[in-house]
């Protein structure tokens, strides 16, 4: 179906025939009194060429041209960054097929290439990347984009409709061998259909508001590579090298090796096109960007006291209040060092002690119920995480999605012991485990989980335990497979969380028995499900925030995990102290990446550092440690 249609508005005259699905224009643009014929298909402004965004708003296009800056103005190109990017130099550098699993996949492909549009995380509005406006048909399946005629690949070449279609083609590739990635883009969308050079539209499978930003947050790869070429030849040709990308940066690929546990570089280009773009104020500063891989927490510490990478991400919050203190660190007490905590509003997501509601005991509300009421997180949060993290209580944590009023899951054992015995779990007299009618005692035989997570479930034990109930912890290599084919009573894991959160395959009851899914539980709620379905269907974001709070408020009274905890801030880092850094520190939804996109090297704090580094005697002063720039603690 063609969708570049004829307009005729008031001042404007254009005829448009339509045979044998040919389409044949005769554009008329009347401005300032001057008549202009228009004969280039492929360069009009009605096609999508300059000066497409003079008549844009007459035949029904979007865009936005109020750009939340994040980035801050001030900040000074140049220099480079040194940043630990893992243990392990990833198996591929390509941002999608087979062994694709490292986050510097990911972290790697947003540097080099661009989708066609960005959604802001603190506006939730769309704007501006590759396309400059979009279209939403009255369908509300069918998207147009207009791609900006100005942007280029890193080899210079233009940036068309073409390389959008032939992005679809080899991710749908099955050669690749990602079924994730290619029955994702397979089920969701239709071919997409080149309108013109600058003009690509696609028809979604299913009506749905989140299917614009999937497919307008696309990465676009050239045509005229991947024409030559298909799935299996992609993994094979581009295992350790890129395509050229519309991004601000390129692979180096003389610098990057996988030597001494590897080392991948990036370059920032001194063509971007969108370098002066106002999305783009105060971002990727860096000449070049070092990822550095370290296998060994000990070295780790000593490279970076040593200078070897200029920032660290501290995990352990051990660490974080008791090694990594002025009294342990010389440099951290001259503040050649510091220590911050960036605060973000990021959607943590749902986490803790899963329930397989599918069988016994844990069919029984009752049993779930009492089952909240006995891990004293609290006192995890004392002995083990020195009070650096807050409980979740919610399926949407620390969002504007939770319900302000789920129930409290506090440790309260006599409620507990209440309810379980409703459900028919009583002591008899000199008895130490609970038993039911048929004599057998409350026990789970097996509670698979990951090395090392003994030292913090073992506290559970303790508190099932000390009210009757039994518990085998079973150390295992995978306890993740274990839960997606459902071999498993209580499972401790979670769920990522989401800007733009989609409950559908977590909460819906069409994946209550079914394996391989998030919804491990079990859940089935009619009640869910016809939220969902509106959910989906609604493109109002405020009503979608009121029907997410809604689905938060039936599903944590279902009681089908125990929720554990979470950081109250996204970021948690040691840092060289040379760094300019944006007053908001991280942005809106920004965590241990954000210094790769938003930070810069000072020249007079790099100049500092070196003078009180050479001279013991001298000090830098100690900054404000919390970053609370959306005053998130205080809500």
């Amino acid at each position: 179906m063609v969708y570049l249609v004829c307009i005729l508005i008031l001042f404007l005259s254009t005829s448009c025939d339509v045979i044998s699905n040919k389409k044949i224009y005769k554009s008329f643009d009347l401005i300032e009194g001057d008549t202009v014929i228009e004969s280039n298909f492929e360069i009009s402004r009605w096609t999508g060429g300059p000066g497409f965004e003079n008549i844009a708003e007459l035949i029904s296009w979007e865009t936005n041209n109020e750009i939340n800056i994040i980035g801050d103005p001030n900040a000074i190109k140049g220099d480079t960054l040194k940043f630990l990017a893992g243990d392990v130099f990833p198996s591929t550098l390509r941002a999608f097929g087979k062994e694709t699993r490292s986050q510097l996949n990911g972290v790697i492909e947003n540097m080099v290439y661009e989708p066609l549009l960005n959604f802001d995380s603190e506006t939730f509005e769309l704007e501006p990347v590759l396309a400059t406006h979009w279209r939403v048909l009255d369908d509300s399946m069918t998207f147009l984009f207009r791609i900006n005629p100005e942007a280029k690949f890193s080899d210079g070449r233009d940036v068309t409709a073409n390389d959008v279609v032939a992005t679809y083609d080899i991710l749908i590739d099955e050669g690749h061998g990602d079924p994730n990635v290619y029955t994702y883009w397979r089920d969701k969308f239709e071919r997409p259909v080149v309108e013109s050079k600058y003009i690509v539209s696609v028809k979604s499978k299913k009506k749905e508001w989140r299917n614009l930003y999937a497919f307008s947050g696309l990465y676009i790869y050239p045509s005229y590579y991947l024409e030559k070429i298909d799935g299996a030849t992609y993994i094979e040709k581009y295992q350790f090298e890129l395509m050229p990308g519309s991004g601000p940066y390129v692979l180096n690929t003389k610098r990057t090796t996988q030597e001494n546990n590897g080392l991948a570089v990036l370059d920032r280009r001194n063509d971007y096109w969108a370098e002066k773009h106002p999305r783009n104020t105060g971002l990727w500063n860096f000449n070049t960007v070092e990822f550095i891989f370290i296998n060994d927490e000990t070295q780790e510490v000593e490279r970076f006291f040593a200078g070897d990478f200029d920032t660290y991400s501290v995990g352990r919050a051990q660490w974080w209040s008791q090694r990594f203190v002025a009294d342990e660190y010389s440099e951290i007490k001259r503040g050649l060092v510091q220590r911050k905590k960036y605060i973000n509003f990021l959607p943590a997501g749902v986490g803790g002690i899963a329930f397989n509601t599918l069988e016994e005991p844990f069919n029984d509300i009752k049993v779930r119920e009492a089952f909240c009421h006995l891990w004293d997180v609290e006192k995890l949060m004392d002995k083990l995480f020195f009070n650096e993290y807050v409980r979740k209580n919610s399926y949407f944590p620390r969002s504007k999605y939770q319900h302000s009023d789920n129930p409290s899951q506090e440790y309260n054992p006599d409620y507990a012991l209440e309810l379980l015995n409703e459900a028919g779990w009583t002591k008899k007299d000199g008895d130490s485990w609970l038993t039911n009618d048929k004599g057998e005692i409350f026990e789970i035989e097996e509670f698979h989980i990951y090395q090392g997570w003994d030292r913090i479930l073992n506290y559970f034990v303790q508190d099932l335990e000390s009210i009757g109930i039994k518990l085998n912890l079973v150390v295992i290599q995978n306890p993740f497979e274990m839960a997606m084919n459902r071999k498993f009573k209580i499972y401790n894991g979670g769920w990522v969380g989401s800007l733009l959160p989609s409950p559908e395959g977590m909460l819906h009851s069409k994946y209550s028995e079914k394996l391989d899914v998030t919804n491990i539980t079990g859940m089935a709620n009619p009640h869910i499900d016809t939220l969902i379905e509106d959910y989906n269907l609604n493109w109002d974001m405020n009503q979608r925030i009121e029907i997410l709070q809604k689905i938060d408020s039936i599903a944590t009274r279902e009681y089908h995990w125990i929720f554990n905890w979470g950081a109250p801030y996204g970021y948690r880092c040691l840092n060289w102290d040379k760094f300019g850094i944006p007053e908001n520190g991280v942005g809106y939804s920004g965590n241990w990446l954000s210094p790769i996109s938003m930070w810069w090297i000072d020249p007079e704090k790099k100049e500092k550092l070196k003078a009180v580094l050479n001279d013991e005697t001298m000090t830098l002063p100690i900054e404000k440690e919390i970053i609370d720039y959306w005053n998130n603690l205080s809500n």
